[in-house]
């Protein structure tokens, strides 16, 4: 049996195959070679890095990805890598505490030496903060309503601060945290409750710890004696009228053996009015709740925890 290469010889021989065999390989190889010297472009999304910050600073912004577009022969773009393609901002000398424009930069290596490069963005606005730390206390958010036969009484939060750290200028206007929601809806007991802080609006912030303990007495009103004693207002500003909505105070303590007829006199409730604007109008001021002397009686709760006072100017 004559081999398929044998067959093969006999038919370039008969035909003449062996120009028109040349001619094609030629073009095929002249077809690669203009293939790759052809001029393509892609197209890449990357995160900037950000370089030699010092260490006690930090960005108020979050760095978004920028486009960067190369364009050369194909036989170079194909041998890209986009682990190798590297954008940076030098920080080294930032301007603090305003926003100011730096310069995108592309780090360079042998792949990239051939081909020319377009960043969506030559420069980004970024404000450079100092970093700051501070504690504040933690405000419990408590939903839900207790039967009535029951109350709530002052939720013991454990700590009851954390300690934020992040952009001066956003630490300075955090007061105090939140937690996430615990529902109270007819409970009859004493609740103990690890809790999540809400740190949805505080995005640029790094609150330690980011889970604390709740304590949130409930007790039977049977248990408690109630007495409702007036709100004084003390330090009030010259100039000012203060007209204060809800006039006493509920206070509700544990019962004791000791005589009680005369507990309201024990107690002592008001409001701050030393305020730090001279606007009229309504605002809400927090009660103050406090024992005039050591006694045995501990508050358990108090209502209204604050009150609405409508401020105006002496005529």
């Amino acid at each position: 049996m004559i081999s398929f290469l044998e067959k093969l010889k006999m038919l370039i021989k008969q035909y003449d195959l062996l120009p028109k065999l040349l001619s094609i390989l030629l073009a095929v190889i002249l077809w690669a070679n203009l293939q790759n010297s052809q001029i393509d472009e892609i197209s890449y999304h990357i995160y900037p890095e950000i370089r030699n910050l010092p260490q006690d600073y930090i960005i108020l912004e979050d760095i978004q990805k920028l486009r960067i577009t190369l364009r050369g022969k194909k036989e170079y773009i194909k041998s890209v890598n986009i682990a190798n393609i590297k954008l940076y901002i030098d920080l080294s000398n930032p301007v603090i505490g305003k926003s100011h424009e730096y310069t995108v930069r592309l780090q360079h290596n042998d792949t990239l030496s051939n081909i020319e490069y377009l960043i969506e963005k030559d420069k980004l606005s970024i404000t450079v903060c100092k970093l700051k730390n501070k504690s504040v206390p933690v405000e419990p958010v408590i939903i839900g309503e207790l039967l009535p036969q029951y109350k709530k009484g002052q939720i013991i939060v454990e700590p009851p601060l954390v300690q934020v750290s992040g952009p001066d200028i956003v630490v300075d206007s955090v007061k105090s945290v939140k937690t996430y929601s615990v529902n109270i809806e007819k409970e009859i007991q004493t609740i103990h409750v690890p809790v999540n802080i809400n740190v949805k609006e505080f995005s640029k912030l790094n609150i330690v710890p980011s889970v604390v303990t709740l304590t949130i007495p409930i007790i039977n009103v049977s248990n408690l004696v109630h007495f409702a004693i007036p709100i004084e207002i003390k330090n009030k500003k010259n100039g000012l009228n203060y007209d204060v909505k809800i006039k006493k105070v509920n206070i509700y303590v544990k019962k004791y053996s000791h005589n009680i007829e005369t507990i309201e006199n024990l107690f002592s409730a008001y409001i701050n009015g030393d305020l730090q604007t001279n606007d009229e109008g309504a605002i809400h001021l927090p009660v103050i709740v406090e024992k005039k002397s050591k006694i045995p009686f501990e508050i358990f709760t108090y209502e209204p925890s604050e009150v609405e006072v409508f401020i105006t100017n002496k005529q």
